[in-house]
């Protein structure tokens, strides 16, 4: 059989494997990010996996590692064609794995935010070059609510629990809290380290300027 005659036996018998790539920062993961790969599952029961792609990189304390680790939390309460997956860099994974995959069809979850245009000329920016791999595919997932990581982020600096827990999934609130306990001292830590930086960087200037 040629590849001619198995790609038309594929297209008319859609027997290609579906494999859905949604890939973030993530720091840390929030109510929108777990909703965003729960109605993907769900408006797209034709994927066979889903695969989660976790960056590096630090903000304000929170690490790959800590972000790794809420999402197996959130993972119990999706499905088990759900993976987490580090990733050095997401774009350029999801890019690599639609070009050493050919036979694999491939969706490229992005969210957005409801009303959100800044959201939606980051997604056209990103995906720019998706013409050169003809098995990928995007799929954009809107959610409503104006829930973000700077925002989350900031709830934890200032000790808001309460305000961080309605930033999260509804889940089990032991895992809440568990996810609290993780984030928390991570954040206070970046702040306060942040903080000594900037405070050190005046006193550098002041020696320097003598005023």
């Amino acid at each position: 059989m040629n590849s001619l005659t198995k790609f038309l036996i594929e297209e008319l018998l859609d027997t290609k494997k579906t494999v859905a790539l949604y890939g973030g920062g993530f720091k840390p993961p929030t109510r929108g990010h777990f909703t965003v790969a729960k109605k993907t599952l769900e408006d797209f029961p034709e994927i066979d996996e889903l695969k989660i792609l976790v960056g590096g990189g630090v903000r304000d304390g929170i690490t790959q590692d800590e972000s790794l680790q809420i999402w197996n939390i959130y993972k119990k309460y999706l499905s088990n064609k759900v993976s987490v997956e580090p990733s050095a860099s997401p774009v350029k994974s999801i890019l690599n794995y639609a070009k050493e995959n050919p036979d694999i069809k491939v969706y490229w979850i992005l969210g957005a935010r409801e009303g959100d245009e800044d959201d939606l000329k980051d997604i056209e920016n990103r995906t720019r070059s998706i013409e050169k791999y003809p098995n990928l595919e995007v799929k954009i997932i809107t959610t409503a609510g104006g829930v973000s990581g700077t925002k989350t982020r900031t709830a934890i600096k200032s000790g808001n629990k309460e305000q961080f827990l309605h930033m999260i999934p509804d889940i089990d609130h032991r895992e809440q809290d568990q996810i609290w306990n993780l984030v928390e001292p991570v954040i206070k830590e970046g702040f306060m380290n942040d903080i000594k930086t900037k405070f050190n960087k005046f006193i550098s200037a002041v020696i320097v300027t003598g005023k």
